[in-house]
């Protein structure tokens, strides 16, 4: 798996715990808690890691020669 699909899967993997994080009595529950917390550690945050946005240029005089 590429590192896009296994940051992919714990993202989903977030979604669905979260949607478990509260028993039926209105609980948190810790251990879904914990995982969560877990996983949010484990998952690039935006500000920490810089994307660069590379767009290719094409030299019109090489390709004309």
């Amino acid at each position: 798996m590429s590192n896009e699909d296994l940051l992919a899967l714990l993202s989903r993997a977030r979604a669905v715990l979260d949607r478990h994080m509260f028993d039926a009595e209105d609980a948190i529950r810790d251990d879904v808690a914990e995982v969560c917390m877990a996983i949010d550690d484990a998952l690039p945050d935006a500000s920490r890691i810089p994307i660069k946005k590379t767009e290719l240029e094409l030299n019109r005089q090489k390709s004309a020669a």
